[in-house]
């Protein structure tokens, strides 16, 4: 039986906002981290507030708060985030999931596709999401990192989602006869020199050759554009998602590959360029 820590839920809350507080973060974040801990509702939270934790929980918050002061997203201190309603797990090797790529998935509602193509999948988020909302398509996932792949693997057994992985750089090995109905990609695109802009946690803790590209962050939309052609379909959709002042470039790559399928530039959530779709 867990040992009492003699604090209650508020006391202990109290001291994490204070202590979160004297090393320049928000101290209002304290209750939301144990809640993300303890996979609590709000309700939940205001239900316990006044009983007393244990000490096995105290112990195991504050090594999350003295993580969490050094930059560490909390993502990859629990191991998981969500996506699409759904848990992922997440490490050092795959990329935090952002609300913006949700974008991807709500861009191919109205699509029939039997093949599914997500490149540089990660945790594995486009790719799994893409298999359970259309359970008798054929997904590949492809990315370039083997610790990644093991991640998106586990993702997918934990899903139940039926899906092929494979390590390759963009296309390299793909089979060369598979066509696919829909191409989805959250490539690297950042470019260097936007480096001193990022948060401290992007820099110290997430992968970067899952974050940075060369030719100012448009060198993996080059390739994907190159060897694209001779793995879509006819009549086939590809989706990236880009930075949001790169939509005019990426756009022009894809539109000199593909001038006979509209290409264009659309908007996430914030009203901000966030993909291109060639169709």
């Amino acid at each position: 039986m867990d040992k009492q820590s003699n604090l209650t839920l508020v006391e202990a809350l109290n001291r994490a906002s204070l202590f979160l507080k004297e090393n320049d973060h928000a101290a209002g974040d304290a209750q939301n981290y144990w809640m993300h801990y303890k996979d609590w509702s709000l309700t939940d939270l205001v239900t316990y507030l006044h009983q007393p934790i244990t000490m096995e929980d105290w112990t195991a918050f504050e090594t999350i708060l003295e993580r969490i002061v050094n930059d560490e997203p909390i993502q990859y201190v629990l191991g998981y985030a969500d996506f699409y309603e759904r848990r992922f797990k997440v490490n050092k090797d795959t990329l935090i999931p952002r609300e913006e790529t949700a974008g991807i998935i709500d861009l191919t509602k109205d699509l029939s596709a039997k093949r599914i193509l997500d490149i540089g999948t990660g945790s594995g988020i486009i790719g799994i999401t893409m298999a359970l909302e259309n359970p008798e398509a054929m997904v590949m996932m492809s990315d370039i990192s083997e610790g990644a792949l093991e991640i998106a693997g586990e993702n997918a057994i934990h899903h139940g989602a039926t899906v092929s992985l494979v390590m390759s750089d963009v296309f390299d090995n793909i089979p060369a006869t598979l066509k696919f109905d829909l191409i989805l990609s959250n490539p690297p695109y950042i470019s260097q020199d936007e480096l001193d802009v990022m948060d401290e946690s992007v820099k110290k803790f997430e992968p970067k050759s899952a974050l940075f590209a060369e030719k100012n962050g448009l060198a993996i939309y080059e390739k994907i554009a190159q060897q694209a052609p001779d793995y879509l379909t006819d009549d086939g959709t590809l989706i990236v998602e880009i930075g949001y002042r790169q939509g005019g470039a990426v756009k022009e790559i894809f539109s000199n590959t593909f001038p006979k399928k509209v290409v264009e530039v659309l908007k996430d959530f914030n009203g901000l360029d966030r993909y291109v779709r060639v169709r």
